[in-house]
C-alpha cells in the first residue's frame, strides 16, 4: 500500500500532533513556569540580597523589641527570592531550601548569641508608696557584656519629667528565667496627677531599650477636691430640756477629699495621697468647734483626739472613697458615728448662722503653695417647740 498503509498514516499524524504540542510548548511561556522569562533569575537574586540586608536590620533587639512582627518581613521577601530562583533553575530544590533557611535565620541567631534585650516584664508599689519596683527580664545574650547601669526615663503625655542613670544589674532569677529589680522613688519624678495616657518610664541597659507604662492608680497623689457636711444630730423628749421637744443635741461634721467629680458627687478616694486637713466650725466670728490637725499618709489619717474629745485619733481613708469623718465625744449609734455635743463648743452654741469650713495642704512634689478647701453654712433655729440646723447657701 502507498505510503506504508494505515500504519504509515497513523505513525504520520502521531508526528505531526508531537510537532505540534512542541510548538505549542515552546509558544507558551506559562508552561515552563517563567514568569518573568529570562530576567526572573537575576530578579530573584536581587530580592533575596535585599531581602537578607533587611533582615540584619530588623533583626537589631531594639526594633524587635518594640516592633517584633516586622521579621515577618525579610521572610516574605526570601519567600518570593526563592520561588523565582527556584523556578529558574529548575533542580537542586531541597539544597535551594536549606541555604534560603540559613539566610533566613542567621541574623536572628547571631542576634540572639551576641547581644542581649530587656524587657519591663512588671512593676509593683512599696508598702510605704513611696518607690515604685520595676522588674525587668534579660533574654539572649550569650556572649554580650553584663549589664551593670542602665539610663531611665519618665514621661507623663510624652514630656520628659524625670531621667538618670542608675546602678543595674540582672542578678536574680525565678521559674521564668533572669531579672533585676529597678527601684524609682515616686517623689523623684511625680509632675502630678496622671491623665487618661499616663506616666511611661524607659530603660535603656546595654544595647536594649523598652518602655512600659507605670499603673496610674498607683500615681493619684495630688488633691483635687474637697467637699463639706454637717447635720444636727436630734433628740427627743428627755433628750431635750425646756420647752423643746425635738432639739439639736450636737453636730455631725464629715469632709470628702480627693479626685475631682463630675457635677454634684463626691471627690474620688486617694488611698496614696499625703495630706494635712485643718477643721474649723464657726459660730458667727467665734470659733465654735477647732478641730485637732489632722495628718493623712499612704491611706491613715491621725490627729491628737485630746481623751476621746474627739473620735479614735486615727482612722483609715481613700480605699472605698473619699470620706473622712470628723468624729467627736458622744456615740450617734444609728449612724454608727460620734458626734460633738453642743456642750463641747468653745463657743455659746446658741441659735444663728455657723459655718463648716476645711483646708487641705499638701507639700511638693504633691501639692502646689495654694490650698484646697470648702465651706459650708447652716442655720441653727428654733421654730415651736422644734430646734433645726439647716443648710444655707451664706450667712
Amino acid at each position: 500500500m502507498q505510503g506504508g498503509g494505515l500504519l504509515g498514516k497513523a505513525m504520520e499524524q502521531m508526528s505531526d500532533g508531537t510537532v505540534l504540542a512542541e510548538i505549542s510548548s515552546e509558544q507558551d511561556p506559562s508552561h515552563s513556569g517563567l514568569l518573568l522569562g529570562a530576567k526572573q533569575l537575576p530578579y530573584g537574586i536581587g530580592i533575596g540580597v535585599g531581602a537578607f540586608l533587611l533582615s540584619w536590620l530588623l533583626a537589631s533587639p531594639s526594633i524587635q523589641s518594640s516592633y517584633a512582627w516586622a521579621g515577618i518581613i525579610p521572610v516574605a521577601f526570601l519567600g518570593a527570592s526563592f520561588y523565582l530562583v527556584w523556578n529558574s533553575i529548575g533542580r537542586f530544590a531541597s539544597v535551594l531550601a536549606v541555604v534560603y533557611l540559613l539566610l533566613a535565620a542567621s541574623p536572628f541567631i547571631a542576634s540572639s548569641v551576641s547581644t542581649s534585650s530587656i524587657t519591663i516584664s512588671e512593676s509593683s508599689l512599696s508598702s510605704d508608696s513611696t518607690e515604685i519596683d520595676l522588674k525587668i527580664r534579660q533574654s539572649g545574650g550569650l556572649f554580650s557584656s553584663s549589664i551593670d547601669s542602665a539610663d531611665v526615663t519618665v514621661s507623663l503625655s510624652g514630656t520628659v519629667v524625670w531621667s538618670d542613670s542608675v546602678a543595674f544589674s540582672v542578678d536574680r532569677a525565678d521559674g521564668f528565667g533572669d531579672y533585676g529589680l529597678l527601684t524609682l522613688a515616686v517623689s523623684d519624678f511625680y509632675s502630678g496627677n496622671p491623665d487618661d495616657s499616663g506616666y511611661a518610664v524607659t530603660v535603656d541597659a546595654g544595647k536594649s531599650s523598652d518602655s512600659f507604662n507605670l499603673d496610674s492608680n498607683h500615681l493619684y497623689r495630688t488633691v483635687e477636691d474637697v467637699q463639706t457636711e454637717s447635720f444636727g444630730y436630734m433628740g427627743t423628749g428627755s433628750d431635750c430640756s425646756g420647752d423643746t421637744d425635738n432639739c439639736v443635741l450636737g453636730v455631725v461634721l464629715t469632709t470628702w477629699i480627693g479626685l475631682d467629680a463630675f457635677g454634684s458627687n463626691r471627690p474620688g478616694g486617694m488611698p496614696l495621697a499625703d495630706y494635712n486637713v485643718t477643721a474649723t466650725l464657726s459660730e458667727g466670728s467665734e470659733i465654735a468647734v477647732s478641730y485637732p490637725a489632722i495628718t493623712v499618709a499612704n491611706g491613715i489619717a491621725t490627729w491628737d483626739d485630746s481623751n476621746g474629745e474627739f473620735g479614735e485619733g486615727e482612722i483609715q481613708v481613700g480605699d472605698y472613697g473619699s470620706e473622712l469623718p470628723l468624729d467627736g465625744s458622744e456615740s450617734a449609734t444609728e449612724f454608727d458615728r460620734m458626734y460633738i455635743p453642743l456642750s463641747d463648743f468653745q463657743s455659746s452654741g446658741g441659735y444663728g448662722c455657723y459655718s463648716f469650713s476645711v483646708e487641705v495642704t499638701q507639700s511638693n512634689p504633691w501639692g502646689t503653695d495654694s490650698s484646697v478647701g470648702s465651706e459650708t453654712y447652716y442655720e441653727f433655729e428654733k421654730s415651736g417647740s422644734t430646734e433645726s440646723w439647716t443648710l444655707v447657701s451664706s450667712c
